[in-house]
């Protein structure tokens, strides 16, 4: 095996890419489960035995599909059985309202996956000094006040500045969105 090929898979033979995906929709995958199945105990299970199967048909993903999509179909099938082994539970969400709600959350899955991407871009187009002032503003323990002492400016001109440029970001974020160029 190439350097190169070893670098891009691990000794599991999973990809790199695979794993940035892996890690990257727990919480997200966690939320789409507590979604069907609202016990937030048996959701976190529910995620593990996710995870073990999407590890084990990890070589079933598509590279190019929608990473998200697909774990939320394994998630779908898992709590589609989890119902099917409580039988009769009258605690528990028929198959037909499953149904309703996974395809619910799924399109608002998306949509946040595509708002997150245009709010990336956005950023990406700020003024790098306007970057850096919501970054301390908003890293922990930031503060219009600590802003405000750090650049010299008053706390009103700081919060007007602020306020500028979240807007400006969402102006950014809808206009992407509704131009699909995310």
């Amino acid at each position: 095996m190439s350097q190169s090929t070893h670098n891009d898979m691990g000794d599991s033979g999973v990809s790199d890419e695979f794993v940035r995906n892996f890690t990257s929709c727990q919480n997200k995958l966690y939320v789409y489960i507590l979604s069907l199945f609202p016990d937030p105990e048996r959701a976190r299970d529910l995620l593990q035995e996710t995870n073990l199967l999407m590890w084990r048909k990890a070589s079933d993903f598509k590279v190019g599909t929608s990473f998200s999509a697909w774990a939320c179909k394994i998630a779908y099938y898992e709590v589609l059985s989890e119902r099917r082994k409580r039988g009769r539970d009258r605690h528990l969400f028929s198959e037909d309202v499953i149904s309703m709600l996974a395809t619910d959350t799924e399109a608002k899955l998306a949509e946040l996956d595509e708002r997150s991407i245009a709010l990336d871009e956005c950023l990406g187009q700020l003024d790098p000094t306007h970057r850096q002032q919501l970054l301390e503003r908003y890293s922990p323990g930031g503060s219009i006040k600590a802003l405000a002492e750090s650049t010299g400016s008053s706390p009103g001109a700081i919060a007007t500045t602020l306020y500028r440029i979240r807007n400006m970001l969402s102006t950014c974020i809808e206009t992407k969105l509704s131009r699909g160029t995310t």
